[in-house]
């Protein structure tokens, strides 16, 4: 993540949060990432998992790549302190760097994935193209990012509202998916397979999510600007009510998963060690 960028912080809270994004989005990312795995000749020595924030997507990069190292990167030093004390794994490491800045401290890899990233991000399609001068020849960046998120609940959707706000105060694009489908393919890579993916949350589970990130942003001044307290403390108490409610239809997650293809074959010559 970029230095001081993260919209939803790095707190303990936030940590916890993540924790329950992982298991949320565990089952359509584990799908994404065995096709990105399928796109390359053979396991990838090296992949690097951008944004890594407490390392859950790191292991799960490690975990279904195979890769013979996987390394995730992140802006935050309390992120990276709970992935390092949380990985069990040989073959992983973190390492703190600026994820908009290039080149990476591990140099360019075979496979390059982000979750959930870019929606923190100004001008996240020329983010994209810089990370793909990262990506080794014959090697893919699989971008996994919200296109939508549909709901009927009137408290998910105002507290959506809010977020797409913050979002944008900061500069950024909460539904980044569309920017990325339509990227024009670039200078020696091309788009493989974007497929948009929906994915159903239950309201009780998003509202958790959603609980968590309005604790860490709720007194932000591009809220307060449109908000006034008692209608903060309403969607507060409302999103506690959601989370532990039951029998409401799920909310829709759109999920654009696009693979960008580094032309050329990997060589033994472009695998450096790069430690």
């Amino acid at each position: 993540m970029q230095r001081g960028s993260y919209t939803f912080g790095d707190t303990d809270l936030a940590a916890e949060r993540l924790a329950l994004v992982a298991e949320v989005f565990d089952p359509p990312s584990r799908r994404f990432l065995a096709e990105a795995r399928a796109a390359l000749p053979a396991a990838p020595d090296l992949a690097v998992d951008l944004g890594c924030g407490p390392g859950r997507t790191t292991k799960l990069v490690a975990e279904i790549t195979g890769a013979r190292r996987t390394v995730g990167i992140d802006a935050s030093a309390p992120f990276l302190a709970e992935a390092t004390r949380l990985s069990d794994g040989a073959g992983i490491e973190f390492l703190q760097h600026d994820v908009t800045a290039i080149p990476f401290p591990v140099g360019p890899a075979d496979l390059v994935y982000c979750r959930l990233l870019l929606a923190h991000l100004p001008d996240p399609a020329a983010v994209v193209r810089r990370w793909m001068t990262q990506v080794r020849p014959g090697g893919v960046l699989a971008v996994d990012e919200v296109e939508y998120i549909e709901t009927p609940d009137p408290v998910l959707e105002r507290y959506e509202d809010l977020v797409v706000t913050l979002v944008a105060s900061r500069g950024a694009l909460m539904y980044a998916g569309p920017v990325i489908d339509g990227m024009p393919d670039g200078d020696g890579w091309r788009k493989g397979a974007s497929r948009l993916v929906e994915h159903l949350v239950p309201v009780a589970l998003a509202a958790r999510m959603y609980g968590m990130n309005f604790r860490t942003w709720r007194d932000d001044p591009a809220i307060t600007a449109v908000c006034s307290q008692d209608s903060l403390n309403r969607l507060a108490n409302d999103l506690d009510e959601r989370a532990r409610s039951t029998g409401h239809p799920p909310v829709r997650w759109g999920l654009r998963q696009a693979l960008l293809l580094r032309s050329g074959q990997t060589t033994q010559s472009a695998k450096g060690d790069n430690r």
